[in-house]
């Protein structure tokens, strides 16, 4: 009975309902942070299933308590990276405009699926609806991404020579020749088109906002296999975009009861240190390695969604409860066509912005004349 109304190891964290495990917390933490340091993603990925599926925490607090948790460890891996010249600063500042459009739609059709209740499907178990959306998305997303890298690290073990940090323009930079473009010189590429830049910021700032990740798990293999960028290159480049998108979730996430900060800062506490070692990783791990790893981690992490999201098909299982009966936000038809806008207008004026101004003045591109 003493656990039920929690202790100082196992406390009962605002949000969350029940106790749980200070010391899992922080190891978990520890855990995400080696991931987000040695590949450039936020962790969330894994941080949020795991919160979900295997500390019981209720899904949209394990979204907003997550990005939380990645404002510290995004600027801890940034300068990190920094530190090691990895990355290329440009594709991240045409993209940002995107991104934090895109990360304030992701927290409102977040909200919008918290309000619909339970779900329940033929004779299996009622389950909260936004849990069910997210460890379906979380499914499609992550065994698409993980095959494609498996398949990379499995063709790169049959090279003779290692690629190193060479870069290899890939499809995006090749087949989409939409005007005005910016070269990245860190990364030798020219002639990238900054309208998909732009787009591409935006999907991934719906994709931090809705499922608690910073969108690394996205952007990376994107900027591997898309741009054609090296793994070491890739992880460098999203850390500052991950930064300025999760903070801005972070916030909205808040301001909608969404984020637990007690259950943040035990997660920092282990990540903050384990994303300095995991940026250091990479200095010594050859890409395909990193590659490979990469992969087993995803598919590990497919494995424990879909054991929780199963009772959902399985008679006879129970979900985890939704507390209280939220009640559903709903947005007129004017609104939505006026949002919409909105959302293709930001990026691609943020995007033109920052290659014809900001950059220049920051003097990340070569003055013209």
């Amino acid at each position: 009975m003493k656990a039920e109304v929690g202790s100082f190891w196992f406390p009962v964290l605002p949000g969350v309902g029940h106790p749980v495990s200070a010391l899992e917390v922080i190891v978990l933490g520890l855990f995400i942070g080696y991931v987000a340091g040695m590949f450039g993603v936020g962790g969330g990925f894994v941080l949020t299933p795991f919160m979900i599926n295997i500390l019981r925490i209720p899904a949209q607090v394990s979204v907003g308590s997550a990005l939380g948790q990645k404002c510290g460890t995004s600027i801890s891996s940034f300068l990190k990276y920094r530190a090691l010249k990895r990355g290329e600063p440009r594709i991240d500042l045409v993209m940002m405009g995107g991104s934090l459009i895109g990360v304030d739609a992701g927290n409102r059709l977040l909200a919008w699926l918290t309000g619909l209740g339970n779900w329940h499907f033929g004779h299996g178990a009622r389950m909260p609806a936004v849990q069910v959306v997210l460890d379906g998305l979380f499914l499609v997303m992550l065994i698409a991404i993980g095959l494609y890298t498996m398949r990379d690290a499995l063709e790169a073990r049959k090279r003779v020579i290692p690629r190193g940090d060479v870069t290899i323009p890939g499809f995006l930079v090749k087949g989409i020749r939409i005007p005005p473009f910016v070269d990245l010189p860190l990364v030798q590429l020219e002639q990238v088109s900054v309208p998909m830049m732009a787009y591409l910021g935006f999907v991934l700032g719906v994709a931090s906002g809705l499922m608690g990740i910073g969108g690394g798990v996205i952007f990376t293999p994107i900027l591997m296999y898309g741009f054609g960028l090296s793994v070491r290159n890739s992880a460098g480049t999203g850390i500052l975009l991950l930064y300025v998108t999760v903070t801005v979730g972070t916030i909205e996430a808040a301001l909608r009861g969404f984020v637990s900060i007690p259950l943040s800062m035990l997660i920092l506490v282990g990540s903050s240190v384990g994303a300095q070692l995991g940026a250091l990783s990479t200095h010594y791990w050859t890409n395909r390695v990193l590659r490979l790893i990469f992969g087993v981690l995803i598919f590990m992490t497919v494995g424990v969604i879909w054991l929780d999201l199963s009772p959902f098909f399985v008679p006879g299982a129970t979900g985890i409860p939704m507390s209280g009966h939220p009640e559903v936000i709903r947005y007129s038809a004017l609104w939505l066509v006026g949002y919409l806008i909105v959302c293709l207008i930001i990026p691609i004026v943020w995007g033109v912005l920052a290659r014809s101004y900001i950059l220049k003045r920051m003097k990340l591109v070569p003055q013209e004349g």
